[in-house]
């Protein structure tokens, strides 16, 4: 698995409130957090939780859906802990999705609205559901979909990283293919670009990092009012090239 990243402060924010992780020589994960709070309490606490994170995951043997789950609680628990003592940091959080490989699967662990693809065979498919107020109304049929991508309240968020003592993690383990390409992202992209350009840039021509260089540039051609972030993993390709 090879992982290639970018990220972008976008055209209104004065702060990159996004963090990510690429997975060093012989580790087979990686993250992405879109953090929240005032000041700059949404920095520190992405990038917190994917130190955190790292760290507990690095020299994990084997990865599982259970060290995986520890993981993340550990980045919410330093995440809270140092809200609690920091009257600045008060109520910062992060969203938090990331992606781990073992053996032939691949499993994905979420909380918020960043968000995990699978571009297999020609089609793109989101693999987390998004811990958001609209979200929930889509679900109980309050809202269409459509209609939940530009409602007022979209951004309210009902799961986050070190918001709460604790926190609940979806966990989604699946079996991998030769060629499968994951899509991490922040909701500064996904606001801004839609899954058939997602899929169109991944599918066509060029190197994966000119690909996203490409979907920051629609997103900032089209507003661009977030932080952007956003990973490949690619499946079949080598750790070190």
């Amino acid at each position: 698995m090879k992982v290639y990243a970018i990220t972008d402060i976008g055209r209104v924010r004065a702060l990159n409130e996004d963090s990510y992780y690429l997975p060093r020589e012989g580790e087979r994960f990686c993250a992405v957090a879109d953090g929240m709070g005032g000041h700059n309490a949404g920095e520190v606490a992405s990038a917190m939780a994917v130190q955190v994170f790292s760290e507990h995951m690095r020299g994990i043997e084997p990865i599982t859906g259970q060290t995986l789950y520890a993981a993340v609680e550990r980045a919410n628990d330093a995440v809270f802990s140092t809200a609690q003592q920091n009257e600045g940091m008060s109520g910062m959080g992060t969203t938090f999705s990331a992606l781990a490989r073992q053996g032939g699967d691949v499993l994905l662990a979420h909380v918020g609205d960043s968000r995990i693809y699978l571009v297999r065979h020609g089609a793109i498919m989101q693999l987390t559901t998004d811990h958001t107020l609209v979200e929930e109304m889509v679900r109980k049929g309050m809202l269409t979909p459509r209609e939940a991508r530009v409602h007022p309240r979209r951004n309210i968020i009902t799961r986050a990283l070190g918001t709460d003592p604790s926190v609940e993690i979806d966990i989604v383990q699946m079996a991998a293919q030769p060629g499968d390409v994951f899509f991490l992202c922040s909701d500064g992209m996904t606001n801004y670009v839609d899954e058939r350009d997602i899929l169109q840039t991944a599918a066509g021509e060029g190197d994966w990092q000119e690909k996203l260089r490409h979907l920051v540039a629609l997103a900032l051609e089209n507003g661009g009012a977030d932080n952007i972030t956003a990973l490949f993993a690619v499946i079949g390709e080598e750790a070190a090239r």
